[in-house]
């Protein structure tokens, strides 16, 4: 398994992922537009876990700043998603200590995410790896 950067060849399988995340059919042509303006930005760190030349799975983390204590950064964990055939086998533990590794690199102070309602195994994979569960909320726009 490999976990790297994801490149530009590998938008079509991210695509394909992100769609069996969500049930939304994603635009390529934004996704490609999006994908430069990441690359673009140390801030943004999309990731992909590639096991005998497929894309597997794939996460998304963002260093964001802040303003309290010593100002340190943190980042926020999105779009965490392993193909079916590829869970349980280490993948998303793998992407997760990818951006945990970048997190410290940036000196964030934590990584934080959100499971949506319904995701139980999610939760205890998280729960598994150190993360603790916490309330957040969301509102869609």
């Amino acid at each position: 398994m490999d976990v790297a950067d994801v490149t530009p060849e590998q938008l079509p399988a991210l695509a394909g992922l992100m769609q069996s995340l969500s049930g939304l059919a994603t635009d390529r042509e934004r996704l490609r537009a999006t994908y430069r303006a990441m690359a673009a930005s140390p801030d943004y760190h999309l990731l992909g876990a590639t096991v005998d030349g497929v894309l597997a799975g794939a996460v998304l983390g963002v260093v964001c700043l802040d303003v309290v204590g010593e100002c340190r950064p943190f980042m926020v964990v999105e779009n965490v998603v392993v193909a079916g055939p590829y869970r349980r086998r280490g993948v998303g533990r793998e992407l997760l200590a990818e951006l945990e590794r970048r997190a410290r690199q940036r000196d964030c102070l934590y990584l934080m995410l959100v499971s949506g309602p319904g995701r139980d195994e999610g939760r205890a994979f998280y729960a598994a790896l150190g993360y603790f569960e916490s309330r957040g909320f969301k509102k869609r726009l």
